[in-house]
């Protein structure tokens, strides 16, 4: 029973023609000196889907994940082939795969399943060289050759710099440093450090607006709590659970706000309190040193929020006055809140937030806002949210909110809510370009190719590790991850030193030996830097953002978590998230990973298949779901894959000779398979290709040019991928 279906060519071409680089002995550089752009091949500009994906999230079993037992078997052959595994049916009638995916068999109508992948590398370190850069390596197995500014950079790298240099990157500075872009916290400076404005009137939003007292905030989700019918539009709450978009004014065609990712829990009590706590106490800021006595501004229990309309209160306190308004306040945490407790304060206008304030426990200072405001603009909205680390529903404090006339215009280097804004609904500016979870990958050292190689620091990758998930068993190198859960009692108040984080990069770019200029290492710092200061990002992060039911479809193992973090990464705004599912360390082959010499049939049983089928289906029903699986590729991929004997150890060796990779979502037509092995997986009977034809299918459907000329370390172009994308679009 033959399994494989060969998938069709709507670009007109028949058999491929593969490229064997290491035929003649060549490297990528002898090869093509003296030509810096390849001829395409015919066709390729007739393919279907360039462009269509705006992301891709590469999942990469590192070791060599056995073709023979998941994608490709050989049910027909004789035992010392074949194996423990059986196929099972698919979605796809005729296609067949492993028997531990049978998730992913439930979405084969919506993969790509390549058979005919091949290359001359039998070893891990140049094998997944190839497969990460698409670029044959010179010899780096034995004795290993360690990282250096002399590699080809990965292919997060590569988009990142292409994306940079093109203008498809709007958040990326075209010039220099695609992952150093400024970030804008969306937080204001203090008032203190700016210049006094001439003030015309300054009247007090707590007692000259609204007035003292307590006010009812109705029921989550609804517009039925107070209003004073002019210049206080909705004192409301909301829930997490509540539709993505809540009004925030009774206005039927006012603004919408969605707070759902800036608040924690659905639970709630107290009203809305003007110069008095919400539920009847003082208003006092512990964190300041302020008495346990009454002060003016607002207290509320939750997440609560009062939008007023900004051209009643010209009307009403202005005299009608068109110039610009300044709004300062200060929020913190009420003094009579748990210690282990967090609060947020926000700022809205229009419906568009402008402002987020750190995460604060009753122990920390205040945080400053001051906003300006010009004509035009409507509704301004402050919003008392609980952090997103809090484990209760507690008390946040605005005092001496302050909304000012001011003459002349806005000050030039002031914070106008515009700004920020721009900054908010661009996540992806702050983000770094490539990110790679949920740790780096090694074997007799760390692995060449995962790196930014002769792009230099700026263009490596940030590691970043979830917080939670059962591990793979194993060893994983440590040192290089980004930690955004700052250690207990820490936040962004009291991050005054740089010495930890700067210690953990140090220790990264001395383990790699990557020699780059001082400004670059310090450019990768700041980026790291940038990350942990923006509230923003690290909400991306932040995967207890997710409701419940998603977190429980993807599972609780690192695989998972990492996925999930991926999904919300491509989301935010990076353009190609790695996740490495397996253990980071091959260390001989022990621990979870795909480097099954031993007990192969048992590992990919009970620790390596379970994870992979259960993160990647959840992945691509998560897409499917939200309507962005046709822009989001997907790749599940490795270095090699394993021999069609089975050795005395019940395992399976290295072999490059042919294995599988499967395309899904990013224009890529479901339901296919594309070429296929012989009878025995051992060599490609139909459309063979190669690491540097995934890389160049991986380009077209990103719309990126595979004739772009990328320069190595000499100054010497070099196109970015001599490969032919697959038609599979």
């Amino acid at each position: 029973m033959d399994s494989s279906r060969v998938g069709d060519s709507r670009s007109g071409q028949t058999r491929r023609q593969f490229v064997q680089l290491g035929a003649a002995g060549l490297t990528i550089p002898q090869l093509l000196a003296g030509s810096s752009r390849p001829v395409r091949g015919a066709g390729t500009a007739s393919l279907d889907g360039f462009g269509r994906a705006k992301s891709c999230i590469v999942l990469f079993a590192w070791g060599g994940m056995s073709h023979l037992d998941t994608w490709d078997l050989k049910p027909n052959g004789p035992a010392e082939i074949r194996g423990a595994f059986l196929p099972i049916m698919t979605s796809v009638p005729g296609t067949m795969i492993g028997p531990h995916l049978p998730l992913l068999a439930r979405q084969v109508d919506r993969l790509a399943i390549v058979r005919s992948v091949c290359h001359k590398a039998a070893d891990h370190r140049e094998a997944a060289y190839w497969n990460l850069t698409g670029h044959q390596p010179m010899v780096l197995g034995l004795p290993p050759i360690m990282p250096s500014r002399a590699d080809w950079p990965s292919l997060g790298s590569q988009v990142a710099l292409v994306r940079s240099k093109t203008g498809m990157d709007p958040g990326a500075d075209n010039v220099s440093d695609p992952q150093t872009a400024p970030v804008t916290a969306a937080r204001s400076e203090p008032a203190s450090e700016r210049a006094a404005d001439k003030v015309i009137k300054a009247v007090s939003l707590s007692t000259d607006v609204l007035g003292p007292g307590t006010f009812p905030v109705g029921t989550f989700g609804r517009q039925d709590g107070y209003t004073n019918h002019e210049t206080v539009e909705l004192i409301g709450m909301i829930a997490e659970s509540s539709q993505a978009r809540t009004p925030l004014t009774r206005q039927v065609n006012g603004p919408v706000g969605d707070f759902t990712g800036s608040i924690s829990g659905d639970g709630t009590a107290g009203d809305w309190g003007s110069d008095t706590h919400g539920r009847g106490g003082n208003l006092f800021l512990s964190g300041d040193g302020e008495p346990n006595r009454p002060h003016a501004g607002f207290g509320a229990h939750a997440n609560k929020f009062i939008t007023f309309d900004l051209d009643q209160i010209r009307k009403k306190h202005f005299e009608n006055a068109s110039g610009p308004l300044k709004l300062s306040a200060r929020v913190g945490a009420n003094g009579s809140i748990l210690e282990a407790a967090q609060v947020q304060g926000g700022v809205w206008i229009d419906g568009k937030r402008v402002a987020l304030s750190e995460e604060l426990s009753r122990l920390d200072k205040s945080h400053n806002f001051t906003l300006y405001f010009s004509a035009g603009q409507r509704y301004l909205t402050l919003a008392m949210l609980n952090g997103p680390g809090n484990t209760s529903y507690d008390d946040t404090v605005f005092r001496d909110v302050q909304l000012a006339l001011i003459d002349g215009d806005i000050p030039a280097d002031a914070k106008v809510a515009d700004d920020d804004e721009a900054a908010v609904t661009s996540l992806g500016d702050a983000l770094p370009r490539t990110i790679s979870i949920p740790y780096q990958i090694a074997d007799r050292g760390l692995l060449n190719g995962q790196y930014g190689g002769f792009l230099g620091a700026q263009y490596d990758p940030i590691y970043v590790r979830p917080a939670k998930g059962t591990p793979y068993k194993g060893v994983s190198p440590a040192g290089a991850e980004v930690n955004l859960n700052l250690a207990p009692g820490v936040n962004e108040s009291r991050l005054t030193s740089r010495r930890e984080l700067l210690s953990t990069l140090e220790t990264f770019d001395s383990q790699v030996r990557l020699q780059s200029p001082a400004s670059q290492v310090e450019r990768n710092r700041e980026k790291a830097m940038n990350m942990l200061f923006s509230p923003q990002v690290r909400a991306a992060f932040d995967l207890r953002r997710e409701p419940r039911s998603m977190r429980e479809a993807y599972g609780d193992h690192i695989c998972s978590q990492s996925v999930m973090q991926a999904r919300r990464l491509t989301e935010a705004g990076v353009p190609l998230v790695t996740v490495y599912c397996s253990v980071g360390d091959l260390n001989g082959s022990s621990g979870d990973n795909w480097d099954t010499h031993t007990n192969n049939f048992q590992r990919l049983t009970n620790d390596l298949l379970p994870p992979l089928d259960r993160a990647a289906s959840a992945l691509l029903t998560d897409l499917a779901d939200r309507g962005t699986l046709d822009e989001t590729l997907v790749i599940i991929m490795t270095e090699f894959g394993r021999t069609p004997n089975i050795n005395p150890a019940a395992g399976r060796d290295h072999y490059p000779g042919c294995y599988s990779v499967v395309f899904a979502g990013g224009g890529v037509r479901g339901g296919q398979v594309y070429g296929s092995s012989d009878a025995r997986g051992s060599a490609p009977a139909e459309l063979p290709c190669g690491p540097e034809d995934l890389h160049a299918t991986i380009f077209h459907a990103l719309g990126i040019d595979t004739t772009f000329e990328i320069h190595d370390l000499q100054g010497r172009p070099f196109p970015l991928c001599i490969g032919q994308p697959l038609p599979i679009f």
